[in-house]
């Protein structure tokens, strides 16, 4: 397919998701007067915040074929370690405590890269192992209680809030400005779509594609830090439960906004929308009265439902 009309097909596909997206708006503000209350939306946007970071990553990821479930982990941990450090007084200034939860992120991303492209291993199992062992070593760390942490600095980083606008919303459009521009814009996103597309034909056409792999895996772990510092900061605490199930979420929010599983599609507003969606979703659901239980079966359903139709599009090109 031309490089136009591919750009043609994801243009159509992102507007009706957002036109989706308004249906659905208008929909839950008949049924919920509170729904288009100005704190709910505003309250419903830095929520989602933390996850939209990650799935803006790893829309990336999935484009040049790779996969990370470790991110869920990497959120519960760095929350661990910060509440740990801070906790234990050990004179740290809070700001270097933040630093080292951004670099055990990036930590995290580069043994996930060092393992996938150097030892060859499969994304989905190793990126499966990290989740285990980074969520247990929370565990470890914490000796499986919540640490409160009543602290300016991370305080602000999760309920803090720049001209009314909060600072979690603030840091989501920076990660969607900044990657929707590398995705459409530069030489680096050329190069993750070309290794989607075809790793070998990127290979031989000059494209370091472990390379630009490690660094995906890399971005994937330091956003990973990036949405863990911002839940501990909106909920006070650091404790190892932080994101259980996360990954469920960002996933759907991911294949919903257009991103191919097999690699090769994908953009940065498709995901948006996607996420946008899951978060209307819920918080709509759970304004009319629905229980949380029965929201993760519908998430199911949707899970299901993207996937079936995205194998059958790919069927008919055969």
């Amino acid at each position: 397919m031309p490089d136009s009309t591919r750009k043609k097909v994801n243009i159509s596909t992102t507007l009706i998701l957002f036109i989706v997206l308004m249906a659905m708006v208008i929909v839950f503000s008949v049924l919920s007067s509170d729904f288009y209350s100005f704190y709910n939306i505003k309250s419903m946007l830095t929520n989602i915040a933390f996850s939209g970071i990650v799935a803006s990553t790893l829309t990336l990821l999935l484009i040049t074929g790779g996969l990370d479930f470790s991110f869920g982990g990497n959120i519960a941990l760095t929350g661990c370690l910060v509440a740990f450090l801070y906790d234990r007084q050990l004179g740290i200034p809070v700001v270097v405590i933040v630093l080292i939860g951004l670099c055990l992120g990036a930590v995290i991303g580069l043994f996930n890269g060092y393992i996938i492209t150097r030892l060859d291993l499969n994304p989905i199992v190793t990126t499966i192992g990290t989740m285990a062992i980074t969520r247990g070593l929370g565990y470890v760390l914490t000796k499986g209680r919540s640490i409160l942490i009543l602290e300016d600095v991370v305080g602000f980083i999760g309920r803090g809030e720049i001209a009314k606008i909060p600072v979690p919303l603030i840091l989501f459009i920076i990660v969607v400005v900044v990657l929707t521009f590398t995705l459409g814009r530069s030489k680096f996103g050329r190069k993750i779509f070309c290794i989607g597309a075809n790793q070998e034909a990127a290979k031989v056409s000059g494209i370091k594609v472990n390379r630009v792999k490690f660094l995906l895996y890399l971005f994937s772990g330091i956003a990973g830090a990036v949405s863990g510092l911002i839940l501990t900061g909106q909920t006070a605490v650091g404790m190892p439960q932080h994101a259980t199930g996360v990954e469920l979420d960002v996933i759907t929010a991911v294949l919903l906004g257009g991103t191919a599983l097999l690699g090769g599609k994908g953009s940065i507003l498709g995901t948006l929308a996607g996420v946008l969606i899951l978060g209307v979703l819920y918080n709509g659901f759970t304004m009319i009265g629905f229980r949380y239980v029965h929201i993760k079966v519908f998430q199911g359903i949707i899970l299901i439902v993207v996937v079936a139709l995205y194998e059958l599009r790919e069927k008919k090109k055969y």
